[in-house]
């Protein structure tokens, strides 16, 4: 009793047991909490959004580091940084001029095959590493390049020249499959019955083809997925 007595309320001198007790609770609060978190790529963080997981996390470990520190307050100014930054999310998504405040703009870094001298400078960009993120790009020689943008997210993305862009099926009016993610239908040995369901299949239909495979029971194959064109795959453990 006493050591819940540590985790909520400040004390001079706290024992390992309030110690371990306040560690969990910081974890599950900040668990919990991340989990209702407007969900974005790793590429779409802002300045913002990096200046709230640092506060967030210098909340979650004061507590932690110092006991007089009162644990119910650090969970209201969590939850107050937490509803901050849902607004100022939900602001950006609204309103195109409030986000051009938070977030940065896209530069240009070459323009029709020359280098933008001014802006590499002006955002750190060094030739070498220029170089290097085209060759990723699989576009080495800067002839072959019409534009180079540095996105606001920091992800570069290199423009070819009509000319020295490589042909694909639809140039040459050749039909293509469509593509799409394949259906776990075994994971580890166990049935997905949500998925088999979902495409109007049975756990009958699922042994029967691992039957024809060689594969005597569901408990030996480790994965069974199912493309949208009906390909079957599996891998046995």
């Amino acid at each position: 009793m006493n050591q819940l007595v540590e985790v909520f309320q400040a004390t001079e001198d706290l024992s390992l047991g309030g110690f371990a007790l306040r560690t969990i609770v910081s974890v599950l609060m900040i668990y919990f909490m991340s989990r209702f978190l407007l969900k974005r790529a790793a590429g779409q963080f802002t300045a913002f959004d990096f200046v709230f997981l640092w506060m967030l996390g210098a909340l979650a470990v004061a507590p932690l580091l110092d006991g007089k520190i009162l644990f119910s307050t650090t969970v209201l100014a969590t939850v107050t940084l937490y509803f901050w930054h849902f607004v100022v999310a939900w602001l950006s998504v609204r309103s195109s001029r409030f986000a051009s405040l938070i977030r940065r703009e896209p530069t240009v870094l070459v323009k029709k095959g020359k280098l933008n001298v001014k802006n590499m400078k002006k955002t750190f960009f060094s030739t070498d590493l220029l170089l290097a993120e085209m060759r990723l790009a699989e576009a080495p020689d800067l002839k072959e390049v019409d534009e180079v943008i540095l996105e606001s997210s920091g992800h570069l993305s290199v423009v070819k020249k009509s000319g020295h862009t490589p042909p694909t099926p639809v140039d040459f009016q050749i039909p293509v499959p469509s593509g799409g993610v394949p259906t776990i239908l075994i994971n580890n040995g166990r049935v997905d019955h949500a998925n088999l369901k979902k495409l109007d299949l049975t756990e009958e239909w699922l042994t029967t083809q691992l039957n024809q495979k060689g594969v005597p029971t569901i408990k030996d194959t480790y994965l069974a997925t199912i493309s949208p064109d009906g390909e079957f795959y599996y891998s046995v453990k």
